[in-house]
């Protein structure tokens, strides 16, 4: 299958970071609607419910929630179920106040949307420095 390749901005220059794509067409809030201890979205009525995102590439349209959505995430962070980096469609000011305080990744503001782009299961590497997000297929 072809590599995709899409760019966005990026939040702070970092490392590039590879990994398996989770993918939601819902807004993620760390606050209330993820569990910080397991890494699962919690959240009632959210399609993702009950799965969970530690250690994935998150991808959704954006963060959702108030100011407590950066602790929600910071906590998140410390109990190690983050996820490895976020790849959203549009930016808000919670997650990239995350992003940057725990030097997650993120990359956000692309001409597509990347919840049509990228699927669950692939295999992406987010480069931070670039702002470019390289998809390779899950076949």
């Amino acid at each position: 299958m072809d590599v995709i390749k899409i760019k966005g901005h990026q939040v702070k220059k970092l490392p590039k970071i590879e990994g398996e794509a989770f993918v939601t067409k819902d807004l993620v809030a760390f606050w209330a609607g993820t569990d910080w201890e397991t890494g699962e979205i919690v959240e009632v009525g959210h399609d993702a419910r009950g799965q969970n995102i530690s250690g994935k590439i998150l991808v959704c349209p954006a963060g959702k929630g108030g100011a407590g959505d950066t602790f929600g995430y910071y906590y998140l962070f410390r109990s190690g179920k983050a996820p490895k980096a976020m790849v959203f469609n549009r930016a808000q000011g919670n997650a990239i106040a995350s992003a940057l305080i725990t030097d997650t990744p993120m990359i956000y503001g692309f001409p597509e949307d990347v919840t049509e782009v990228i699927k669950t299961g692939d295999h992406l590497i987010v480069d931070a420095e670039s702002g470019t997000v390289e998809i390779r297929p899950k076949t």
